[in-house]
């Protein structure tokens, strides 16, 4: 194989996928902020005492939950992605690594169990080759399935070491 270029990468920038489906169970929310040490009511509640059943629609999902819902899924869709003439961007999925994410919620509405379900599409919206690394930028967009909500906007970055472009 050829070493491919940085401009043979940027026919890949705008290039959308998706759409990811997660759950959303309050309890798991509750979990996940007593995981990282927050226990802020607003956040999350302590199980009952006994046999009454905990009611988690008083809760919001916290900010960083979305890392649940975006994360896992959406970077190992890099792996399926592919040129015109059927050739991978990622040749080693080994060799990608996670580098950074921001989250925006600017114009988003807060994600609650109500919610029941979270939709994730992604866009490559930069990639370029710097230190024999392939760094890619993807945005990701969160919302209910008709689109109708917004609860998240993340932007993710990823590399690839040599070998794995």
């Amino acid at each position: 194989m050829t070493e491919r270029d940085e401009e043979y990468f940027k026919q890949f920038i705008g290039l959308e996928f998706g759409s990811d489906k997660y759950r959303i169970k309050g309890k798991n929310l509750s979990a996940y902020s007593r995981a990282i040490g927050d226990l802020n009511p607003k956040f999350f509640m302590e199980k009952p005492e006994g046999d009454e059943k905990p009611d988690y629609s008083k809760i919001l999902a916290h900010p960083g939950y979305a890392a649940t819902y975006t994360i896992p899924g959406l970077l190992m869709r890099l792996a399926e992605v592919v040129d015109s003439d059927g050739e991978k961007l990622v040749k080693s999925i080994g060799k990608l690594l996670h580098t950074s994410q921001e989250y925006n919620y600017d114009g988003c509405e807060p994600l609650t169990q109500a919610d029941k379900k979270v939709f994730t599409k992604g866009k490559i919206v930069d990639i370029f080759v710097k230190g024999e690394r392939l760094w890619v930028e993807l945005l990701y967009t969160s919302t209910n399935k008709e689109e109708t909500k917004t609860y998240c906007k993340t932007t993710i970055k990823g590399l690839l070491k040599k070998g794995g472009f």
